[in-house]
């Protein structure tokens, strides 16, 4: 089992199991987050054009209220909207902690399943895609969430 796997069947577990035992879940899911970036920036697939199945959809709500469970202290934050340029009336964004593991989670509940049902080249041509498609924003902003909150 690869090290990307590792890291997606933990983090997946905050999603899919409301009573994750660990000795501090808040610690655990940024260390979590922190390996899956670091391996999706290092990572070199190729796309394998095998006729795989489409992965199932998986349900957003169930795995939000696991996360919710799991993680009853988070909530909405602010960021600034295009945060790399300096403007005097900066455009403030709301976003939702709880929002962001979930999508997070749900993104890598496909590719837990690409993993068991295509081939390791596909699975990994999909994580480095979601990540960049949708994924590295949602890691990106819950981390710095993570970072402001605990100071």
């Amino acid at each position: 089992m690869s090290k990307i796997e590792k890291l997606i069947n933990r983090i997946t577990e905050f999603g899919i199991n409301d009573k994750v035992k660990s000795g501090n879940k808040e610690s655990e899911i940024q260390k979590l987050l922190v390996g899956l970036y670091s391996e999706y920036l290092n990572i070199e697939v190729e796309f394998d054009d095998g006729d795989f199945e489409e992965e199932p959809i998986f349900d957003y709500d169930s795995i939000k209220k696991n996360v919710e469970a799991n993680f009853p202290d988070f909530g909405w934050y602010h960021s600034v909207y295009e945060s790399h340029l300096i403007l005097p009336d900066a455009y403030l964004v709301t976003g939702d902690a709880i929002d962001d593991l979930s999508d997070i989670i749900k993104d890598m509940l496909k590719i837990k399943w690409q993993f068991k049902n295509s081939s390791e080249q596909y699975a990994k041509w999909c994580f480095k895609d979601l990540m960049q498609m949708h994924s590295e924003q949602h890691l990106v902003d819950f981390l710095k969430y993570l970072k402001d909150k605990n100071g």
